[in-house]
């Protein structure tokens, strides 16, 4: 056994002890009968700190004091009763009723008021302190249990028998003390089945429309899909929709010596019966605070009969709010919500198909929602951002890359080196063309010194062909090298793709663009133009930073489509920033844009492009 398992069986032996003392009390007339004594046992046994039996005389309209335990001499039992609150009267009605209340030194306590059983106008008060809430269910049920007096032939009071009053405490105190549904369900259909000798005990958890098996006695684990399993349920479902127990075979009524009328079918509970081969089966309903069945326990008697079942249902009464709490807990979130759902529905429309009604009504108001509401309509269109402050630098002349020194998305300032040429055959050129010049000098010197005219001029000729074929040559090695001729950014031209690649003149190398002067490029699709409104304003996001909303506004739509591939006819819209240029903002860079349009139905922004595609496709 294990250390935990220790104090409940303490706090179990304990509460028998004071129990065997109350029955004591039983032989004693009820002229004579301790109410003092009474009231210290109950205290100890309810964990109570003030006691008290008083008798409400109709006559007076006031409370005759029987008896009282307290630890404080000066209590009075009205001390705590709170004002406005008619507790007598719900405990003669319920049996028990419990109120907070506050005493004049602002001490606050539980006050749990009980109707005796068996005498007219006689009430037990008890104070329990706020600190024994979470076990109040439990002192509850042991207060319960030792209040109920029955008259003797003698004139004398006796209480409740002490093996049923034993068995139910310390059932009750066993499943309240288990850390799981599982475990309390097991607690309870073994507790019973060892307390009252029967052969067969079932708990079944009643979950909207099913009813389900989730313990059955001297079984840790069951199939849920077998026959036996089949048949409880089966069993379990008379007690379901009657409400109250319902036996087998069905009881004699006593004013008419004939068999009383069940409301509900009861041969689910004979095949059962003639299963296990008992003469008795009873089905009886665990209730919640609403009276709504909650979960049914089928009992199924061995060699000896089925007691009387008074003490079982206020057992199950005290015990079924943390079983609730238990299962609930047990639940998946899927489950929990459903069942939220379901208690709210039963709540609002009544126990007969309420998640059906609730869905009829949040579906009637839906439509309602959808058919007189408005929300704010938007465009989408793919996006841009571009700036007309750029320049293309491209090959002055036929060559090769020789050096690369920047890439797309580098920042350069003016001056920049950007990409060199490869210049050896230029340097080739330029150092044959040098001879060529001093060829040709010497040759224009020589025929004028012989006075050579003709030879002269063709001479000079020459050399000025020499000297400007140099002077091409050095301006390619001067053109060789280019560099930035602003502060930009490089939109355009990779680093790996553009080292040692063979270039022609003109050939595009880099674009540079100013971070200045940006503004977005919109795509809208033709078939939402005509929803465009001039100078309509709208958000766009870039893919770098899609958390950040860049506020715009139209500024000229190009009335001109264009065909995107399967996006269809586009229509190009410049739009303007409407704030200061971001450090991290590029030219070329894309995102989305959202263009507002305004309120439209809502019936009309779900259904509009699916009337269109039908008016093109069914007129005529």
């Amino acid at each position: 056994m294990s250390e935990s398992a220790t104090p409940i069986i303490a706090a179990a032996l304990d509460a028998r002890s004071l129990i065997g003392q109350l029955q004591q009390l039983r032989n004693s007339p009820t002229a004579e009968l301790d109410w003092n004594r009474y009231c210290d046992l109950i205290r100890q046994l309810c964990k109570a700190s003030h006691a008290a039996v008083v008798q409400l005389l109709a006559q007076a309209d006031s409370l005759a004091l029987l008896g009282r335990a307290s630890d404080s001499a000066t209590w009075s039992p009205l001390q705590t009763m709170p004002p406005g609150l008619d507790l007598f009267a719900k405990a003669t009605e319920q049996g028990y009723t419990q109120a907070p209340a506050q005493d004049p030194q602002g001490q606050t306590w539980l006050v749990l008021v009980l109707a005796l059983q068996g005498l007219t106008d006689y009430f037990l008060i008890l104070n329990i302190k706020p600190q024994e809430r979470s076990q109040l269910n439990e002192l509850t049920l042991r207060a319960l249990l030792c209040v109920d007096f029955k008259p003797l032939s003698s004139g004398t009071l006796a209480l409740t028998p002490e093996a049923n009053l034993g068995a139910m405490l310390g059932l009750a105190a066993e499943v309240m003390q288990q850390p799981n549904f599982s475990a309390a369900g097991l607690a309870l259909v073994n507790g019973l089945a060892v307390a009252w000798e029967l052969l067969h005990v079932s708990l079944g958890w009643v979950d909207g429309a099913r009813t389900e098996v989730v313990a059955i006695s001297h079984l840790d684990r069951f199939e849920r899909a077998t026959s036996q399993t089949q048949r409880i349920e089966a069993a379990l479902l008379p007690a379901v929709i009657q409400g109250s127990e319902v036996w087998w075979p069905t009881p004699t009524d006593t004013s008419t010596g004939l068999p009383a009328q069940s409301l509900t079918d009861t041969q689910a509970l004979a095949d059962f019966a003639h299963h296990l081969g008992v003469s008795q089966v009873v089905a009886v309903p665990m209730r919640d605070a609403h009276g709504h069945t909650q979960a049914v326990l089928l009992l199924a008697p061995g060699s000896r009969t089925i007691p009387d079942l008074n003490e079982l249902l206020l057992a199950l009464e005290l015990v079924q709010p943390r079983l609730s709490d238990l299962r609930h807990q047990s639940l998946g979130l899927r489950q929990r919500g459903r069942a939220g759902l379901q208690a709210l529905s039963e709540r609002l429309f009544g126990p007969e198909q309420p998640l059906l009604k609730l869905g009829m009504v949040v579906l009637v108001l839906l439509l309602l929602y959808v058919t007189f509401g408005t929300w704010h309509y938007r465009l989408d269109a793919s996006a841009q951002l571009n700036t007309d402050s750029t320049r293309l630098i491209s090959a002055q002349f036929d060559g090769r890359i020789d050096q690369v020194y920047a890439s797309a998305g580098d920042l350069v300032k003016a001056g920049d080196l950007l990409v060199a040429l490869d210049t050896r055959d230029l340097l080739q050129q330029q150092s044959e063309l040098t001879a060529e010049v001093s060829k040709g000098q010497t040759e224009v010197n020589k025929f004028r010194a012989e006075g050579l005219l003709a030879e002269t001029e063709i001479a000079q000729a020459r050399l000025e062909q020499s000297l400007a074929k140099a002077q091409r040559v050095q301006s390619y090695l001067e053109q060789a090298q280019s560099k930035a001729p602003f502060e930009g950014v490089i939109v355009e031209g990779e680093k790996k793709d553009l080292l040692g690649a063979p270039v022609k003149k003109g050939d595009r190398i880099f674009r540079l663009a100013k971070v200045e002067g940006l503004y977005i490029t919109l795509m809208v699709s033709e078939r939402d133009m005509r929803h465009l409104a001039p100078q309509a304003s709208g958000e766009v996001a870039l893919l770098s930073h899609p958390d950040v909303n860049i506020a715009m506004r139209i500024s000229s739509v190009i009335p001109v489509a264009q065909v995107k591939g399967q996006d269809g006819n586009q229509f190009m819209v410049k739009a303007e920033l409407l704030q200061a240029p971001q450090a991290w903002w590029r030219p070329g860079m894309t995102g989305l844009a959202r263009i507002d349009v305004g309120d439209k139905n809502i019936a009309w922004i779900l259904t509009h492009r699916l009337v269109e595609r039908l008016r093109l496709m069914l007129w005529w």
